[in-house]
C-alpha cells in the first residue's frame, strides 16, 4: 500500500505550489485551495489512475477523507484489465484535456 500511496504523492507533488508539502493523513478537503487547487488536485488524480490502471469514483473522495485513506480504497479496487485499458486510457485522456481546459479558462479569467 505504500508504494501505492508513494505513487500518488508523486503525482501530487508535481502539482503542489508553494514549500509546504502534501500531507496524506490530514484531509484531502483541508489541503485543496491551500497547498494545490481542486483543478490540480483532479489532475494529479487522473495521471495517478492511468499510472496504476484504477478508476476512483468521485464519492470516494469524501470531505474528511484523507489520502492514505483513499490509497486504502484504492487497493482493494480491481484494477482495469488489459482487454479494457485502452478504452479507460482514452477515457482519461480526453478527462486531462477536459480538465487543461478548465485550466486555461480559469487563467484567461485571472489575465483578464
Amino acid at each position: 500500500m505504500e508504494d501505492l500511496l508513494n505513487s500518488y504523492l508523486r503525482f501530487i507533488d508535481e502539482e503542489v505550489y508553494g514549500d509546504k508539502g502534501f500531507d496524506p493523513d490530514v484531509p484531502i478537503k483541508d489541503q485543496v485551495g491551500q497547498i494545490l487547487d481542486e483543478l490540480d488536485f483532479r489532475l494529479a488524480t487522473v495521471k495517478f489512475e492511468m499510472d496504476e490502471l484504477v478508476e476512483i469514483p468521485a464519492a470516494a473522495i469524501s470531505s474528511s477523507t484523507t489520502l492514505r485513506e483513499l490509497v486504502e480504497k484504492v487497493a482493494e479496487m480491481p484494477k482495469i484489465s488489459k482487454a479494457e485499458a485502452p478504452a479507460f486510457l482514452k477515457k482519461k485522456k480526453a478527462d486531462l484535456t477536459k480538465i487543461a481546459r478548465l485550466m486555461a479558462e480559469d487563467l484567461q479569467s485571472m489575465l483578464g
